[in-house]
């Protein structure tokens, strides 16, 4: 009895850590995929659909699947909205020509708030930072990463002020913007999809993106 209720006291407070109010810290494993703190996606978008059954959790990962023919995808977002602070995933890229993986703040309509880190799916090591604030496309720059994000886990994160965003890659400071940015709160998201201004190809095989986890403080 003790212990069964030692164990729930434990997971009401992981629960807690992951669903306590808009603007607070969080920090996500992916021991399961909580269903109350995440939205999965099921909609077009760029050249194919994100499907909810390519997103699940494997062995502590989130595991996002694009399926082999196909130029599908999927993606998570938190239902609640985040503003200032830092904000950290651990991700290995699918091998995915013609893909991006998306690690982003998005409140919609399209091109008002959002705050991007965009990953090529591929060997060329590319990687985007874009801003777009009051409809319109106010930043992005197209950095080359010092490894291939398709052979191995890497954190990728940025920190959003009043006053700038800065991206970093393992914690090395690549980019900063200091004007043009949204000023409100976003959700959260990360995704694997095959935008228009790709040339897609369908993976001969299943590619999947592995995150092995996604964090909040807004105290950075």
């Amino acid at each position: 009895m003790i212990r069964a209720f030692l164990f729930g006291v434990v997971q009401l407070l992981l629960f807690a850590v992951l669903t306590r109010a808009d603007g607070g810290g969080f920090s996500d494993d992916f021991s399961r995929l909580n269903g109350d703190f995440w939205d999965v996606s099921s909609h077009a978008l760029g050249r194919g659909r994100l499907e909810p059954s390519n997103v699940g959790v494997e062995d502590g990962d989130l595991v996002i699947t694009i399926p082999a023919r196909t130029l599908n995808g999927g993606e998570i977002a938190t239902k609640g909205f985040y503003g200032y602070g830092t904000y950290s995933a651990r991700i290995r890229v699918p091998e995915a020509p013609g893909s991006i993986t998306g690690f982003f703040l998005y409140k919609s309509p399209d091109y008002q708030s959002e705050i991007d880190v965009e990953i090529y799916n591929d060997h060329s090591r590319r990687i985007l930072f874009t801003t777009y604030a009051g409809g319109s496309q106010t930043n992005t720059r197209e950095v080359r990463l010092p490894f291939d994000p398709t052979r191995g886990f890497h954190e990728y994160s940025f920190r959003y002020a009043p006053d700038s965003v800065g991206f970093c890659v393992d914690g090395e400071p690549l980019q900063r913007f200091g004007e043009g940015l949204p000023g409100n709160p976003m959700h959260l998201m990360i995704n694997a999809w095959f935008p228009t201004w790709l040339r897609g190809r369908p993976p001969r095989h299943d590619a999947r993106l592995y995150v092995d986890y996604i964090s909040y403080d807004p105290g950075r």
